[in-house]
């Protein structure tokens, strides 16, 4: 079972609730949100590492964010994309799952820093396909086998899972050193509504990083509802399997319990949002009636590399 992240644009959010910042008594003080305002335009070094059991490797890339030629907002590039370690053919059970991390299409962005879409996503397939496969008659074949609309969709979804853990989650927050935020928020999934719990941590600045501070979110889908929408998923995905295999045992299936948890670790500048270590978890838990219970997590770290004397301008 896969399910993406549950970062605030994954789902459509229908109603917003819960409580502003946890606070002492008294009027709160005056907090500046934290803004995007990477240089334009700039180049930062990435080093991301996966550690889960579809895929363990390393890889390096740039991203660069320049203007958009054509109206308003930008566009993060990358570029330069090298598996540094294993050899990721022979360590992951899920060639997907490892195509899907080493596609990086261009991410479009508003001057505000939110996801607003992707572009030359077929490129950026091709060079995934290119660092994967050294053997350039085999290359087409792994491209054909996941250029599919459902591919497409998991590349949108990795997209926006790993911009809210960079920057789009704390953009226009305003939360002062050690307050935090809970709010729930109503979902709309294909197979029912959700509600998604959802905390954020200021946890201050970060000793030895000067000008840096540690900000953490949690979310959390579980209960009743979250075990229906994914019962009825996988009810879904058992109905294509009986079509190829009539006694395929997943009919009789009872799922009793299901949920996915979200924690994301963010070192960044706060009057910026440039980050400098981002590390994620996802971790996803099931149960079926008279199976052994099933865990599933996902680790992904990511380590930026700006340059030292990065020229800042703030977009406008």
């Amino acid at each position: 079972m896969y399910l993406r992240s549950s970062g605030f644009p994954l789902l459509i959010a229908l109603a917003l609730s819960g409580g502003g910042p946890a606070l002492s008594a008294g009027a709160p003080p005056a907090v500046t949100p934290f803004k995007f305002a990477w240089p334009v335009p700039s180049r930062v070094g990435i080093t991301e590492r996966v550690v889960s059991e579809r895929e363990t490797v390393t890889l390096k890339y740039d991203a660069v964010l320049t203007a958009r030629k054509a109206g308003t907002g930008f566009e993060l590039h990358f570029e330069n994309l090298q598996q540094v370690e294993p050899d990721g053919r022979k360590d992951t059970a899920d060639t997907k799952a490892l195509v899907a991390t080493f596609t990086k299409p261009t991410l479009v962005l508003s001057a505000t820093g939110a996801l607003t879409g992707l572009d030359e996503v077929d490129p950026a397939l091709g060079r995934a396909v290119t660092v994967l496969e050294p053997a350039p008659e085999a290359r087409e074949s792994l491209r054909s086998r996941w250029d599919t609309p459902l591919f497409q969709t998991l590349l949108r979804d990795r997209a926006e899972d790993t911009w809210n853990a960079w920057v789009q989650t704390w953009s226009g927050v305003a939360l002062a050193p050690g307050q935090e935020r809970t709010q729930t928020v109503r979902i709309r999934h294909p197979n029912g509504p959700l509600e998604q719990r959802s905390t954020l941590h200021h946890r201050g600045a970060v000793a030895g990083t000067p000008g840096a501070v540690r900000l953490e979110w949690e979310t959390a889908l579980d209960g009743a509802s979250y075990r229906q929408v994914i019962a009825r998923s996988r009810e879904l995905r058992c109905n294509t399997a009986l079509v190829r295999n009539p006694s395929d045992p997943c009919a009789a299936e009872v799922l009793e319990s299901a949920s996915n948890m979200t924690t994301v670790e963010l070192v960044t500048e706060p009057d910026t949002l440039r980050p400098r270590s981002v590390r994620t978890e996802r971790t996803e838990a099931f149960t079926v009636k008279g199976q052994p219970p099933v865990l599933r997590r996902e680790t992904r770290t990511f380590d930026f590399e700006w340059p030292r004397k990065a020229k800042r301008t703030t977009p406008r």
